[in-house]
């Protein structure tokens, strides 16, 4: 099953004017082509490398920063930005809009802890055309869940641990359905789930880009190796057998603050 993702980015109607993203942070900024940039410094990134994975299309941004989109977009589709030494950055992008995007990126700390920047399918493969962002699938599903061990260095008492999920598209729950993201009118399935370290954590019951989910304490005090866990959710009105819900995914950070 798919699911439209919520769209971060929104585009202003003024040709003079584009959208600045960073992070959860969104301002207007006067510009007339795509570039990245550190948020920061305010200073052009360069070789920060831009994906449209549905796409199967990549490009670099140049000694300005400044990036081209050559590739028509007419549904929502996952964006990413990678560079080495920042946090990997993803956004849903509804269309090739006459407003150039203006991205800003933020640097890695030390506690930053990068598990993934692939995108990632999960399901079965057997998903409606109106399921959420069906048309924007561009693998083939790895099974129904994904797991990772990593490493997580110390931390003071006082910090709080966040798992983000830098995008997340096709979910299909009744909640999603009923924000619009999801056409299927006939089903819906349960939400995917986070687990660590065997515990659950979190449900995810929308779409959306920078989904923060904060780990306890409790299950992690005294533990080297820390495992995540990300479940995709069930067709609930099947009877008669198991049908996953499809679901694609990308940038998974640990992050300290």
């Amino acid at each position: 099953m798919r699911k439209i993702l919520v769209i971060f980015l929104l585009l202003i109607s003024l040709p003079v004017f584009s959208k600045t993203i960073s992070g959860e942070v969104k301002k207007e900024t006067r510009a007339d082509k795509n570039r990245v940039y550190d948020v920061i410094n305010n200073e052009p990134v360069s070789g920060a490398v831009v994906k449209l994975p549905s796409h199967h299309y990549s490009t670099v941004t140049d000694n300005d920063g400044v990036f081209k989109l050559e590739t028509k977009i007419e549904a929502p589709t996952i964006m990413s930005v990678q560079k080495d030494g920042y946090k990997p950055f993803s956004m849903s992008l509804n269309s090739t809009g006459k407003e150039p995007l203006v991205i800003g990126i933020e640097k890695t700390t030390p506690q930053d802890i990068i598990i993934e920047t692939d995108v990632i399918h999960l399901g079965d493969n057997t998903f409606s055309e109106n399921s959420a962002n069906a048309y924007d699938f561009s693998l083939k599903s790895m099974g129904p869940f994904y797991t990772k061990d990593f490493h997580l260095p110390h931390f003071q008492s006082d910090d709080n641990i966040y798992l983000s999920i830098g995008s997340i598209i096709g979910i299909d729950t009744i909640q999603a359905r009923a924000m619009g993201q999801s056409g299927v009118r006939t089903s819906y399935s349960s939400p995917p789930e986070i687990f660590c370290n065997g515990n659950k954590i979190a449900e995810i019951k929308i779409n959306g880009d920078n989904q923060k989910i904060n780990i306890p304490r409790s299950v992690i005090n005294g533990m080297d190796i820390i495992n995540i866990t990300i479940k995709t959710g069930r067709n609930l009105y099947k009877k008669t057998d198991i049908d996953f819900d499809d679901i694609e995914f990308t940038n998974l950070l640990i992050e300290v603050k």
